[in-house]
């Protein structure tokens, strides 16, 4: 039988699986390693040999509790491979400078919940909802990296003249490149520019601009990152583009 869960919600009550995952627990808990490995490798969702993320998690926990290392290291790089295509797929190259490194960050971190005592109440998240628990985790992870890039998020204080000229596709292809892969001496002296003309946005229409002009999210992304739904996401980069509708393009 699956072992309960410990970690309790908001409310005071005790998280607690799906039906089919409590289902699909308890039968995997009965076979052997071979079964356990073949199925592990099956990534069609609607074979019947399927383990939801949800399993695998129970089963590499009840593995290393067991010292069954042998099963834990069998389970876990297929889970770990639908993780990786996850973070291919939200936190991708052109997103972030520094996409790479934060996949590999939050794989880690993801990681170490099994091996961390301290931590081992959170995963019975994992085993209730997977890709919430994961999504939340990632979003931890791209957040702290947006916040650490001091030159998109502490803009300058000072602003300067806004002049009369359009901020077109060239002119973001250009503020877009300097963000994401070291800017030139030529870029740099353009991005100061933008930054002080964006600095003078509201906080709000400012995260907005910066994620979907600058880092590329799509809509749904930076609407997620900020907590709000599309429409207050769009809404906010409509009005972004109106105040930066003239900018000073001297370069």
């Amino acid at each position: 039988m699956a072992r309960p869960l410990t970690k309790i919600d908001q409310k005071g009550a005790l998280y607690k699986r799906p039906s089919t995952i409590e289902a699909q627990i308890n039968t995997a808990l009965t076979q052997n390693h071979a079964t356990l490995s073949q199925r592990a490798r099956v990534a069609n969702r609607d074979s019947p040999d399927y383990l939801f993320s949800e399993c695998l998690v129970h089963l590499i926990r009840h593995a290393i509790r067991l010292n069954d290392q042998r099963l834990a290291l069998v389970l876990m790089p297929p889970l770990l491979v639908r993780c990786e295509a996850n973070l291919m797929h939200h936190v991708s190259d052109g997103r972030l400078r520094n996409a790479e490194a934060v996949r590999e960050e939050i794989l880690s971190s993801f990681q170490l919940l099994f091996t961390d005592d301290a931590a081992e109440d959170a995963l019975d998240y994992y085993e209730c909802k997977f890709n919430r628990a994961f999504r939340s985790l990632r979003i931890n992870h791209v957040r702290a990296e947006i916040n650490a890039r001091s030159k998109l998020t502490d803009l300058p204080e000072k602003t300067t003249a806004v002049g009369d000229t359009t901020l077109d596709a060239d002119a973001l292809a250009r503020l877009s490149r300097a963000a994401r892969t070291g800017a030139s001496q030529e870029d740099q002296v353009y991005l100061r520019e933008v930054l002080n003309a964006v600095n003078a946005l509201p906080p709000a229409q400012r995260r907005a601009f910066v994620l979907r002009r600058i880092l590329g999210y799509t809509e749904e992304s930076a609407a997620a990152e900020e907590g709000v739904t599309g429409r207050t996401m769009r809404n906010r980069v409509e009005r972004a583009d109106a105040r930066l509708k003239k900018l000073k393009e001297d370069l």
